[in-house]
């Protein structure tokens, strides 16, 4: 059996972390997203794989890989039809996004002609999945509303579906979905539905990602790189994962990811947040429920908040609008090479766009 990530799309909720680098390669603990999809894969005797490329696609060069670049990025059928010439026998299908820890994935492979649904609490952002004794009745994409199943973007399909998606139509969205070229080999070979039991995240806003991050964080517990500075007085509180040749000094680092070559310095606090390769948080800084991108560096005294003053959720810029995160805690989202002068402050969800360079003193309440 093969199997194939579809890894073309820009990911343009999750900027601006990928400015510079394609979704897949957004770093959970410190490992390209794409390396946990593989790692399932072969974990299930999947050795012959295809990745569909798009943006950046110089970025993805990972050995023993079969390449198709989908030229049209126009949706998840496109991507697929890209890789009509490795399709000869059925195979196990994966969206670039997903980030999984499930127990049952054997069924999904066990299963011919299935897809992998999961249950949110809400489906508006997703393709509600309609079905019955275990077989595919429907896919409303985007449209539903409240709890229910979704579709979970992992497929066990029949080179047919091939054909399916290139007499796929544009949806409304001016995409052409896969999940309408599945409910079309559903009139001609009926899909099961397999719900996934474990975790599953589709990454599709800077704070998902957190969340993947905080996930893995829990089942790794503690991990420290080599050739990395770890100051007496540093206090490290559990799960953490530091890269290789960091410096820790006297700060203070909770439930956070630290990149490789990255500081975290005197007096300074990052909390539940993931700090991205050569980057410092050097002096008298607070960073909490943040992402920062590669390359970055705080001024002394640069401030992250992270709770509203009058608690409410905190909403974020997500394509010309603003999105509730539907959380209380949520800090700012740092492009790459951005760097602030000295007692920066930045409002909660808050993102800067890379390269950057914010004045000393400044008020960042809104997106830059």
């Amino acid at each position: 059996m093969k199997g194939i990530i579809l890894a073309a799309g820009k990911g343009e909720r999750l900027e601006p972390l990928t400015d510079y680098k394609p979704k897949a390669l957004l770093p959970i603990c410190n490992k390209p997203l794409i390396e946990y999809q593989l790692e399932l894969l072969r974990r299930y005797g999947i050795e012959e794989i295809a990745v569909v490329v798009g943006y950046l696609k110089e970025q993805i060069d990972l050995p023993d890989l079969r390449w198709y670049e989908d030229r049209l990025i126009k949706g998840t059928a496109t991507a697929l039809a890209a890789a009509r010439d490795f399709i000869d026998d059925e195979f196990i299908l994966m969206y670039g996004d997903l980030f999984l820890d499930v127990t049952n994935f054997n069924e999904l492979v066990e299963s011919e002609n299935a897809m992998a649904i999961v249950k949110v609490n809400d489906v508006s952002r997703y393709g509600e999945v309609i079905f019955e004794g275990g077989r595919l009745k429907g896919i409303r994409e985007k449209s539903g509303s409240g709890s229910g199943f979704v579709n979970a973007g992992v497929y066990h399909l029949p080179p047919s579906i091939v054909d399916f998606a290139e007499r796929t139509i544009a949806s409304a969205r001016g995409e052409y979905e896969l999940t309408d070229s599945i409910q079309m080999l559903n009139e001609h070979a009926e899909v099961k539905v397999i719900p996934l039991k474990g975790y599953w995240n589709d990454i599709g806003y800077p704070w998902e990602y957190i969340d993947a991050n905080l996930y893995m964080l829990d089942r790794i517990g503690f991990a420290i790189g080599e050739n990395t500075e770890l100051w007496d007085s540093a206090i490290i509180r559990k799960p953490a994962v530091i890269g290789n040749g960091c410096k820790i000094k006297n700060c203070i680092v909770e439930r956070s990811v630290v990149g490789d070559r990255s500081v975290v310095g005197e007096f300074s606090v990052l909390k539940r947040s993931v700090l991205m390769s050569n980057s410092k948080v050097p002096h008298l800084n607070y960073v909490a429920d943040s992402v920062i991108a590669e390359g970055c560096n705080l001024g002394a005294g640069t401030k992250i908040a992270n709770v509203r003053f009058d608690d409410a959720p905190v909403k974020m810029g997500i394509k010309g609008k603003r999105i509730d995160s539907g959380r209380r805690k949520l800090g700012a989202v740092i492009g790459y090479h951005v760097k602030t002068g000295i007692n920066v402050s930045i409002y909660p969800g808050v993102k800067i766009s890379s390269t950057k360079w914010i004045e000393a003193g400044s008020l960042v309440n809104r997106d830059i």
